[in-house]
């Protein structure tokens, strides 16, 4: 009896454990046939997309640089002699009028060289005098006459040197204008030629000077507009004018300077200050610009398009010069006239039917 029992047992477990599989396998094919119609296939839907003409467009692109704020003239002043420093009579960053004292030298030994050329004259003048009647007696002879006149006329031309050394062994303003830097002290022996201030003038205009590569220089024309930004002013965008274009590239760089002039309104701007400048050339550049949806994928400055052709869509690769947040500039790749597809790209390939809604 027991034996009949566990045959039973047996058997029922047996067929519960087939009768789970077979449920099993049941429900998986159920859920396989039903995704399979839930996905439709590319290949016979048509899929509805935009497309856009691909035409030739004039942009100008802005050009980026930096540079350093400055006046139109910065002078570096100087005395024409050297010697001790008497006095430095103005202070960093004072104003200054026109004509105003701002250093002079020890003039003793200057003043002594001065007196000396004058006396020197004085003499010449006498012997040429004497010479002269003597000359006209026929007691000195021609050639004593001439030699006289010549040292007469150097000793006129040394008198003129050591009172133009004394007038420039004093340093005046040029003009009204601010003392932007000192660069010696009184009691200082200084050269000939050694800079003392470093001075700009107030008449001048606020530039800037920018440096750029050959490619950028060439879209450049004067007077095109560009806007400037300071780190002091965070909030401003200031006006300028392209001004000067350097025609003569540094051989260190290779680069070109540039000179824009800036309105500076009402703010107070310093010499120094770095900017950086956004430059709007007026001479456009025809490029074909499309719409920044279009590309399906991309890096770098190349990515893919698809365009229409004989109703069909074609992926092609194209490369670009420069992206905004909206559309692309493309430099290769494309052609004028081509029907590009800007929606519904991203559920397309090459096999897809596609249905042009615009």
């Amino acid at each position: 009896m027991n034996d009949i029992f566990s045959y039973l047992n047996n058997t029922f477990k047996f067929k519960e454990k087939y009768f789970f599989i077979i449920v099993f396998i049941g429900i998986s094919v159920l859920l396989s046939t039903c995704k399979q119609e839930t996905q439709p296939d590319n290949r016979k839907i048509s899929i509805p997309v935009k497309t856009y003409i691909t035409k030739q467009t004039d942009v100008n692109f802005p050009i980026q640089s930096s540079g350093i704020l400055s006046k139109k003239s910065e002078i570096k002043l100087s005395f024409k002699t050297g010697g001790l420093i008497s006095s430095i009579e103005v202070d960093e960053g004072a104003f200054v009028e026109e004509g105003k004292t701002m250093a002079r030298l020890n003039l003793m030994e200057i003043k002594a060289k001065t007196n000396q050329a004058r006396l020197a004259l004085q003499k010449a003048e006498r012997d040429y005098r004497r010479v002269h009647n003597l000359y006209k007696d026929s007691v000195a002879t021609l050639e004593q006459y001439q030699n006289m006149g010549t040292a007469l006329d150097i000793a006129k031309n040394q008198r003129d040197i050591a009172e133009f050394n004394l007038e420039y062994s004093v340093i005046r303003a040029p003009a009204n204008g601010k003392v932007l830097k000192r660069l010696a002290e009184a009691n200082e022996i200084i050269a000939p030629g050694n800079p003392v201030f470093l001075f700009s003038s107030t008449k001048n205009d606020w530039v800037l000077r920018c440096n750029l590569p050959d490619r950028d220089i060439v879209k450049l024309s004067l007077h095109d507009t560009a806007e400037v930004h300071f780190d002091a002013f965070p909030d401003r965008r200031f006006r300028a004018i392209l001004t000067e274009i350097g025609e003569w590239a540094d051989p260190y760089t290779g680069t070109y300077e540039i000179e824009l002039r800036i309105d500076p309104g009402t703010d107070l701007l310093l010499s120094g200050f770095i900017a950086k400048a956004m430059i709007y050339p007026s001479k456009g550049k025809s490029v074909i610009v499309i719409p920044a949806g279009a590309l399906v994928n991309g890096k770098g400055r190349t990515g893919f398009v698809y365009v229409v052709k004989d109703g069909k869509p074609l992926m092609k690769k194209v490369r670009f010069t420069r992206i905004s947040n909206d559309s692309l500039s493309v430099e290769q790749g494309l052609i004028i006239g081509e029907e590009l597809i800007t929606e519904g790209n991203y559920y397309i390939d090459g096999s897809s039917k596609i249905e042009i809604k615009n």
